[in-house]
């Protein structure tokens, strides 16, 4: 029989495919579109995708014009979605009951969950750190929940994520809950969650724990950059600021050195806490067995670090045991990275493409994570201004939008960007309630922003300040020589070709950029002063590029308060005047699968790098001088003075 392929719409939808059998003589009436689809299913189904791929081709390969591009992608997920919701709704099967009486729940967190999670192309994506916060309060809540069971790998570094993650987990053994702890790979920071937060702490017996103490390294790239032609042309404001430094210097300064050591005190000082106060060791003794890691299970064990050496299964056993538990009920942190089926692909595709907006009076909760850019061009790999800011705005407008939680992790990055930013923060602050939550760092251009809110929360371990600017240019003259390149500049003005990459500074045009961050280090400190209700002169001390600890922080009058994320959401919904049960408003919503595609095959941005490129560049050269030199092309940045790498 004859089939067509045709587009039909149905209320409050976008188009479908249906492949309708052509007409035929018959007393019958006709079958609706969900008969068809039961009948057909199979090779239906077959059709539909075989469609959609070619066309899907056609437009990858630009035999489209860009805008029947996009306007297939926006459609593909309503073209999908009727035959989709037809089939389902023809083998739907009704949800297993939720079984009762008491369940241990378990949780695998072997790597601390980033603060805000995007789904990629593949459609995976684990979960964000908010997400497994609410994982705990739900354990820490519900009735059913009697004990938890945590399997947890190495964290690396995340050092105010941990502690959040630790008094989470203390408050669930508040409440009289208890909490076991299993290690196959501990490292410093996993251990001393474990240490501090778990009634009983086991390993499995092939494990290792890595409690050697914490450790900084700055990576310094002069000779290397010498070797290759290349030279780093820059102006830095600020004693401790020495963003220039890993790309000018061979070795480390006496400033950073300082700084960095001041840093590893603290942290080293909560290892040593989570020892005494969880394992009932003196400091001495503490820092001892510091000293003498790492360790396998049994030295663990033996040095009274854990309570046993079982595989997972067995300390599973004691878990429920110990929480009086019918059953353990895994709570699904990661996706399962396996086949996808019908259904995770329809979810992949339709994810978030048109999220619900609460209604009511609710909380917002706006992200400010990785570098600060000027705008959003597809390979910036952190927060651009426009968006941002645009979103704020709407925030500030919002009669319903009662408070406002800011959670920062950023190292900086562009001056002007941060500047904007901080200007949107400022004029919703003066509306409503704005709770600032720093995470692992609110540095540079990141507290340039943090500086704007009503009130500002972090943790003893957050790292905060780094109040400086940084200017310059990556010089390739020596380079381009080698290669045989000669550069020919006309110009028309004695500064027209300043930012040229092919020569170096003259000493009036280094004149020039000096009076430019001068003027620009006045302005964040101004910017902090205001925010903060300080004087100018109050907020000298801390300033100079100087990085430090939320609870040195504390000291300058740069952090209000001790606290998490969490802390920050009840303080804003008691500013906020807002129930418990209020909504939230997250911002930026998890993109779709068919959002990355479109992103991807829009005409690609010259300066956009592939995210591995970022992430090897990253590890090397500074973050503000990758952000401002390569992603952005700007002359002044405000960011972290060095790539920082905490153990």
């Amino acid at each position: 029989m004859p089939q067509y392929c045709t587009a039909e719409p149905y209320p409050g939808a976008s188009p479908r495919v249906s492949w309708i059998p052509a007409p035929r003589a018959s007393s019958m009436p006709p079958a609706t579109a969900t008969q068809r689809l039961r009948r057909s299913r199979p090779r239906s189904t077959g059709r539909a995708l075989r469609c959609i791929a070619g066309v899907a081709g056609h437009c990858v390969r630009g035999r489209f014009p860009s805008r029947l591009r996009r306007r297939f992608l926006q459609q593909a997920a309503g073209w999908l979605l009727g035959p989709a919701l037809a089939c389902l709704s023809a083998s739907c099967s009704q949800e297993a009951p939720k079984p009762e009486g008491p369940e241990l729940r378990e949780l695998v967190v072997e790597t601390l969950p980033q603060e805000l999670v995007q789904t990629g192309l593949s459609g995976a994506a684990g979960p964000s750190f908010g997400e497994l916060l609410r994982a705990l309060q739900r354990a820490r809540e519900e009735e059913e929940a009697t004990g938890v069971f945590l399997r947890l790998g190495p964290f690396g570094g995340g050092w105010a994520r941990a502690l959040e993650l630790r008094s989470g987990l203390q408050s669930i053994r508040g409440a009289k809950k208890p909490v076991h702890c299993h290690l196959t790979h501990a490292d410093n920071l996993s251990y001393a969650v474990a240490a501090q937060a778990c009634d009983r702490v086991t390993m499995t017996p092939s494990g290792m724990l890595e409690l050697v103490g914490v450790s900084a390294q700055v990576v310094y790239l002069r000779r290397l950059l010498d070797s290759v032609g290349l030279r780093a042309d820059g102006v830095q404001i600020g004693r401790f600021k020495g963003a220039a430094d890993p790309l000018t210097r061979n070795s480390m300064p006496e400033e950073t050195i300082e700084t960095l050591g001041a840093i590893l005190d603290s942290l080293q000082s909560q290892l040593i806490a989570a020892l005494v106060e969880g394992r009932g060791l003196l400091a001495p003794k503490a820092q001892a067995i510091i000293d003498g890691g790492p360790y396998d299970a049994s030295q663990a064990r033996a040095r009274g670090l854990i309570d046993d050496v079982e595989f997972d299964d067995e300390a599973r056993a004691h878990a429920k045991a110990a929480a009086k538990a019918k059953r353990v009920a895994k709570v699904a942190l990661t996706k399962d990275g396996g086949s996808m089926d019908w259904g995770a692909l329809f979810k992949a595709l339709l994810a978030s493409e048109a999220p619900s907006k609460p209604e009511g009076s609710r909380l917002a909760v706006v992200y400010l994570t990785g570098a600060i850019g000027s705008d959003p061009n597809p390979g910036f790999p952190g927060t651009a201004a426009g968006p941002f800011v645009k979103h704020l705005r709407k925030l500030g407008d919002d009669d319903d939008v009662r408070a406002v939680v800011l959670r920062i992790d950023s190292p900086g990055g562009s001056a002007l960007a941060s500047d904007r930013m901080w200007h949107a923060v400022r004029r919703v602050a003066k509306r409503k309630p704005v709770i600032a939550s720093v995470g692992d760092m609110a540095a540079s251009g990141g507290y340039w922003v943090a500086s704007a809110a009503s009130t500002i929360l972090a943790d003893d371990t957050s790292l905060v300040g780094s109040i400086g600017v940084v200017g310059g240019k990556l010089v390739v003259a020596e380079l381009a020589q080698r290669l045989g390149l000669n550069a020919v500049v006309l110009r028309r003005g004695s500064r027209a070709d300043w930012v040229s990459p092919m020569r170096r500074f003259s000493p009036d045009e280094r004149g020039a950029l000096r009076s430019l961050l001068e003027r620009t280090y006045q302005r964040f400190i101004g910017r902090v002063a205001a925010g903060r209700k300080l004087k100018h002169e109050e907020v000298l001390p801390a300033a100079e590029g100087r990085l430090m600890t939320g609870r040195v922080a504390r000291k300058h009058k740069l952090v209000d308060e001790r606290g998490g994320l969490s802390d920050a959401l009840t303080l804003a919904r008691a500013e906020g005047q807002l129930s418990e049960t209020a909504p939230l408003d997250v911002w930026p919503p998890p993109k779709s699968l068919l959002q990355e595609l479109s992103r991807y095959l829009h005409e690609p941005d010259a300066r956009a790098l592939p995210a591995e490129l970022q992430k090897l560049a990253g590890d090397l050269l500074a973050p503000g001088m990758l952000a401002a030199l390569v992603l952005q092309s700007e002359t002044v940045a405000a960011t972290l003075p060095y790539v920082l790498t905490l153990r």
